[in-house]
């Protein structure tokens, strides 16, 4: 009996001393076991804990991965020297240098995918040069937009459906040409183009690719994207540019900036903290110029932030 109660009592303690090992491992209500200091805030495990925050990890290991759409000239792998470039990229890896990231790996996606593909953690923020929109912001951490861009549509050379814009489109029974996952897929549909004339493709050049086949009568854009096709495909035009509309016939500000997940806002703060410096500074718009080859579209930008366009931060 005795030696019965003995066992039963180390057994007890045993339980006991594992017990209070886990709640040591657990931490305190005072932060102790995570968090940023700032009040006892606690972290979510991909911005903080106790491994390390996002930022962290991309400036202890030198590179940061993005996620591009391969579109020219906003952000692409140049085909001969197989580097990441266009105006996305470039900008980000001067803002990296200063956060002491030398290297840059992208991954390449359609358009449409861009999105899920951050939250699904294939790459750390998008630098796509991406529109900032309300919808978008539900479910990336934009920064402030460093571009400013209006639209336009690649059509045959002579215009023979005599469009203009997206309204325009719906007056005719021309075939408008949009890549899935972009804001044209809601311009043509606020622009009461009828559904059979809106024809989505999943990349933005196989939409150009459709228009060569004449398998579709105009190809949606900004007026950068199209016009560069427009200078090297033969028999077509780009229309001058024109701004979109709302579902309420109220002009749009197309402004493109980057994408990061929301439980890395501290990788998100300081890209844009260094932005907005070397937007002070000049070098954005020189980078914008070089790229987009106006100015003038990073000027747009240089007093905007993201709640000028989505309304919160």
């Amino acid at each position: 009996m005795n030696a019965n109660k003995r066992g039963m009592t180390l057994r007890l303690l045993s339980i006991l001393a594992v017990l209070a090992l886990v709640v040591a491992a657990c931490g305190t209500e005072d932060g102790e076991g995570g968090g940023d200091g700032d009040g006892g805030d606690t972290t979510t495990p991909a911005d903080g804990g106790g491994e390390g925050s996002l930022l962290e990890e991309i400036q202890d290991s030198g590179t940061v991965t993005v996620g591009i759409a391969n579109e020219v000239p906003y952000g692409y792998e140049d085909e001969e020297s197989g580097e990441i470039t266009g105006e996305a990229p470039e900008i980000a890896k001067r803002v990296f240098e200063e956060l002491g990231v030398e290297n840059m790996e992208a991954v390449v996606t359609e358009f449409g995918g861009l999105i899920g593909g951050l939250e699904a953690g294939n790459f750390d923020m998008i630098a796509a040069g991406m529109y900032i929109n309300p919808d978008r912001a539900e479910n990336v951490l934009f920064t402030d937009p460093d571009y400013c861009v209006l639209e336009s549509m690649l059509v045959p050379e002579g215009n023979p459906n005599g469009l203009s814009n997206y309204n325009s489109v719906a007056e005719t029974d021309a075939r408008l040409a949009v890549a899935s996952g972009t804001v044209n897929v809601d311009y043509a549909v606020w622009a009461g183009i009828p559904e059979d004339q809106i024809v989505e493709f999943a990349g933005i050049e196989d939409q150009y690719d459709a228009i060569a086949a004449g398998r579709v009568d105009a190809v949606s854009g900004t007026i950068l994207t199209v016009q560069q096709h427009a200078d090297v495909m033969e028999g077509f035009e780009a229309l001058p540019a024109f701004p979109a509309l709302d579902e309420e016939g109220n002009e749009i500000l197309g402004c493109g900036g980057f994408g990061f997940r929301y439980e890395n806002q501290e990788l998100r703060d300081e890209f844009n903290r260094v932005l907005n410096e070397l937007q002070e500074t000049g070098e954005v718009q020189d980078i914008v110029e070089e790229h987009l080859g106006l100015r003038s579209l990073a000027e747009e930008a240089e007093d905007l932030t993201l709640e000028d366009l989505v309304g919160e931060g």
